[in-house]
C-alpha cells in the first residue's frame, strides 16, 4: 500500500513536470516546520486553470479517481477539488489560490524546501500557523493548536513582526498571544 508521502512525491512530481504552481499546506506544511503527525489528507494550494486540470488529470492516469468536470468546475468558482489515490483511498485536496492580500502574500511567501526526499514548495512557517488559527476560528480543533504548538517549539527563526502584523489584520492574535506565552 502506497504511503501518503509517496502519494505527495508522485503529485508533486506531476505539478512540477506540467508548470503547476502550488504550495504544500494543511498538516504537511505544519509537519515540515513542526512535529509529524498523522492526517487524513494532502492539501496543496495551486493556481491551475481549466486547460491546467486536464493536463494535470491526464499526467496522473488511471492511478487516481479525478472528477475533470468537477475540478473544471472548482477552478471557475476558485474553490476547491480533491482527488484520491485508488490504491490507498488516500486523499489529496487541491484548494484554488484566492485572490485577496493575505493569500497572494502567502504564496508569494512558499518555500522551496527538502523535504519527504523531495524538493517541494511548501507555505512558510509564518504562514502555516496562520493558516492554522484561522481554521481553527471556523473549526475549533485541538489538532490546529497542537500543530501551531509544534512550529512554535521546534522554530526558532520566525519572523514575529510578520506574525504579529497578520495575526492582528486576520483576528487571531489573541490565541496565538495565548499560544506562544506557553511555549
Amino acid at each position: 500500500m502506497l504511503r501518503q508521502t509517496d502519494i505527495l512525491r508522485r503529485v508533486i512530481s506531476e505539478l512540477n513536470a506540467a508548470g503547476i504552481e502550488y504550495m504544500i499546506v494543511g498538516s504537511f506544511a505544519a509537519s515540515a516546520h513542526g512535529m509529524m503527525r498523522d492526517t487524513h489528507d494532502l492539501d496543496l494550494v495551486v493556481v491551475l486553470s481549466e486547460d491546467g486540470v486536464d493536463t494535470l488529470a491526464s499526467r496522473l492516469g488511471d492511478s487516481f479517481y479525478f472528477d475533470v468536470e468537477g475540478a473544471k468546475e472548482a477552478v471557475e468558482r476558485a474553490d476547491m477539488f480533491n482527488i484520491i489515490d485508488n490504491e490507498s483511498t488516500a486523499k489529496v485536496d487541491f484548494w484554488m489560490l484566492k485572490d485577496d492580500e493575505f493569500n497572494r502574500t502567502q504564496f508569494s511567501r512558499r518555500r522551496l524546501t527538502n523535504a519527504w526526499d523531495m524538493p517541494a514548495y511548501v507555505e512558510s512557517a509564518e504562514d502555516t500557523i496562520l493558516s492554522k488559527l484561522l481554521w481553527n476560528q471556523i473549526s475549533p480543533s485541538e489538532r490546529q493548536q497542537n500543530d501551531v504548538r509544534g512550529i512554535l517549539a521546534v522554530k526558532r527563526d520566525l519572523d514575529e513582526d510578520y506574525l504579529r502584523g497578520w495575526a492582528v489584520r486576520l483576528g487571531v492574535w489573541d490565541t496565538l498571544r495565548d499560544l506562544m506565552q506557553k511555549e
